[in-house]
């Protein structure tokens, strides 16, 4: 690798080191520490309660950590506030769409190119600058759905779309942000395993398109079959990281979840 590559690597590196997280008195991590490559499928695996999601809230500035550092690139992502994030090429899906059963397709995924900041809002606030911006952002709204192939249901409230559906267009919203760095939260909640290939088949569709991915997710075999590397947690710190194989068989993975020895034949599929 040549110098230039190495700087460009670098700078869309994201590294964190040493976190700890404590609400209301209580630890929730404990110097969790991890790298993502660029280009790479970065999984975090681990029971409820482990720590997953509080990590990707550390990381787009949701939850302050008490120690620790997150850096993407030169950016000390701890100086970030949440809102800013997408300044940064940070984007995020969310957990659930509940909330915006009501919106179409093309209506959520076009949210993700509007002002997200008090300035923003303001400059968007003029009767011209606003139909401006609302026409660009439908634009590339339908660009994002057609990448995936989800053009059909731009006009379609979310309410009538499979949770598969309902997920993908989410993933496209994320896209939307302009995000190289993408934070997955759950994209298989709900899902049922024959759709699963889709979530799947979307990932390597980003990969292609140069974005970095960190996902959370409790299926074993999406994880180990979409995941480059992945980190198994619990109680708030690492227990691994590697390939995914060699976490998930990983004699402290196995002892954490099953209370068992590696030698078991049990997979650990139901605490995953």
């Amino acid at each position: 690798m040549n110098a230039d590559s190495e700087v460009k690597t670098d700078a869309r590196r994201l590294r964190v080191d040493g976190v700890d997280v404590d609400l209301g008195g209580v630890r929730i991590l404990r110097g969790v520490t991890f790298d993502v490559r660029p280009g790479e499928v970065f999984g975090i695996v681990g029971p409820n309660g482990a720590g997953k999601t509080t990590i990707l809230n550390v990381i787009d500035g949701i939850v302050r950590p008490s120690a620790g550092t997150v850096r993407y690139g030169d950016v000390d992502l701890c100086r970030v506030r949440p809102h800013d994030m997408r300044k940064h090429g940070i984007g995020r899906s969310l957990q659930s769409t509940h909330y915006f059963r009501d919106l179409t397709a093309l209506q959520l995924v076009a949210l993700g190119e509007l002002p997200n900041s008090i300035v923003g809002a303001l400059r968007f606030a003029g009767h011209r600058k606003r139909r401006k911006a609302q026409a660009e952002a439908r634009d590339k709204g339908m660009e994002a759905l057609r990448q995936f192939g989800l053009e059909q249901y731009a006009n379609r409230p979310l309410s009538e779309l499979s949770s598969a559906v309902q997920k993908l267009v989410d993933i496209a919203r994320a896209v939307v942000t302009g995000g190289e760095l993408l934070l997955l939260d759950e994209p298989t909640s709900g899902v049922s395993g024959h759709e699963r290939g889709g979530i799947g088949e979307a990932l390597r569709r980003l990969r292609t398109l140069g974005r970095t991915i960190v996902l959370i997710d409790h299926d074993p075999g999406f994880v180990t079959g979409n995941c480059d590397r992945l980190m198994a947690m619990n109680f708030g710190e690492v227990l691994d990281v590697g390939l995914p194989d060699e976490v998930m068989s990983s004699e402290a993975v196995k002892r954490s979840y099953l209370g068992e020895s590696a030698n078991t034949d049990v997979g650990i599929e139901r605490d995953l």
